[in-house]
């Protein structure tokens, strides 16, 4: 029986036998989650290579024998490439810029060469920041390699918004920089294996994006990074493992909720991540005083208002992390927002996630199942039972310092030894 067939997660939401119908005969997911290295052993794919995704109709299909090494591919209105596609080592990438657009890779493996070993493989980005692109799928792609297997963004970076500022306050407004983020956008059957830095990577204020059965492993940094402002997004039955490890030394988790709202993360299986399953917290705006920096932009608001339900968080130091920043000596960050207390060897900076659900989660083996650090978090239903470590830890030694307590934790119907 396969790893996934074992992990009792359909005690809690039934989606170990949802998972199940989705591997090729049971047998592809790798039965040795204990390290990277024994991970990397296994080359095949742990979900099927093709799903029924509900795309539109296609109304182009693409012979991938007619791309040239390292092309760029625009994508336009309802597209999928031919059957056996297989555009391993061929750098190709693809580019979705408009909208009521679909890619259905149809199974097929895209890896990069050298020049293209830093680029992603798949970007979905308007052509320019004044309106919004919506309503776009991508399916059934399996990428190996690049620095990010998707990354979904707006036309330009955050510093060059926030230079226009004192000319332009929209230019760093929240709501108006999510009306022209891209929207609506649904990612289906989507693996991505050994990227140098995030494996998926969702652009500042973009929202309502839907993730549906991702497998997202030994990623350089963190497997699914949410940039500040994003909101409304969607992560269910997938698969993180591996990721976050540097030259095999641990150092980001499976996802990152960086100052990003209402997001469900639902149903999903979290093995053997660097630091961890889901941390929650606000950039202390690092680097302040480079504004050349691509990300330079003060984040005002919190990771609020997050719905972590119905996963598995196994082998992991910590499964759910709210405020994960809060407790760390940021001085070298160089932040230049929401100082907490300053000293002459530590800076810390007042972390936000806020009001955060974690209900009907299992934690087996980890050392930590949750850790609370700001206000309002809900832990509610979860199993513990399995947990080789804490349970949960409530609390922050450094908001106590300061006179910040945190308040409002409601801690109820949880599962104990």
């Amino acid at each position: 029986m396969c790893n996934i067939c074992k992990i009792g997660i359909a005690q809690i939401m039934g989606v170990s036998a949802m998972l199940l119908t989705l591997l090729t005969a049971c047998e592809q997911i790798p039965s040795e989650f204990a390290s990277p290295q024994s991970s990397q052993s296994s080359s095949s794919q742990p979900f099927a290579s093709i799903v029924n995704a509900n795309l539109p109709a296609p109304t182009k299909t693409l012979i991938c024998d007619d791309f040239k090494t390292n092309q760029t591919v625009t994508i336009t209105g309802r597209t999928q490439l031919a059957n056996g596609c297989d555009l391993t080592g061929k750098g190709v990438r693809f580019v979705l810029n408009q909208s009521d657009a679909s890619l259905d890779c149809n199974g097929a493996t895209l890896s990069p060469q050298n020049e293209t070993d830093k680029a992603s493989a798949i970007t979905i980005r308007p052509k320019n920041d004044a309106t919004a692109i919506r309503n776009i799928s991508v399916a059934n792609c399996h990428i190996t390699g690049y620095g990010h297997a998707l990354h979904i963004r707006k036309a330009t970076n955050p510093n060059q918004r926030y230079a226009k500022r004192d000319t332009n306050p929209q230019a760093i407004d929240p709501d108006a920089n999510r009306a022209t983020a891209p929207q609506y956008i649904r990612i289906v059957n989507v693996s991505s294996m050994n990227s140098i830095n995030s494996g998926i990577f969702v652009g500042d204020h973009v929202h309502h994006v839907t993730f549906d059965r991702l497998y997202v492993a030994r990623s350089g940094t963190v497997g699914l990074y949410f940039e500040f402002g994003s909101r409304h997004n969607t992560v269910k039955n997938s698969v993180f493992v591996d990721n976050g490890f540097r030259t095999f030394k641990p150092n980001r988790e499976a996802i990152a909720i960086d100052s990003s709202a209402f997001n469900v993360i639902q149903n999903n299986e979290f093995v053997h991540n660097g630091a961890g399953g889901v941390h929650l917290y606000r950039n202390c705006f690092e680097h302040a005083d480079d504004p050349s920096r691509s990300n330079h932009f003060k984040r005002t608001e919190s990771a609020s208002n997050n719905v972590i339900e119905g996963n598995l968080f196994r082998d992991e130091p910590v499964g759910v992390w709210v405020a994960s920043r809060q407790s760390r000596n940021l001085r070298g960050f160089e932040c230049g927002a929401y100082v907490l207390g300053d000293t002459a060897f530590a800076r810390y900076h007042l972390d936000s996630a806020k009001n955060n659900q974690i209900m009907g989660n299992e934690f087996v083996n980890v050392d930590t199942g949750i850790i609370v650090e700001d206000d309002g978090t809900q832990i509610i239903g979860n199993d513990f039972r399995q947990v080789a470590g804490v349970p949960y830890k409530n609390g922050s030694e450094i908001r106590e310092k300061y006179g910040k307590p945190v308040v409002g934790t409601v801690i109820q119907g949880n599962e104990m030894d």
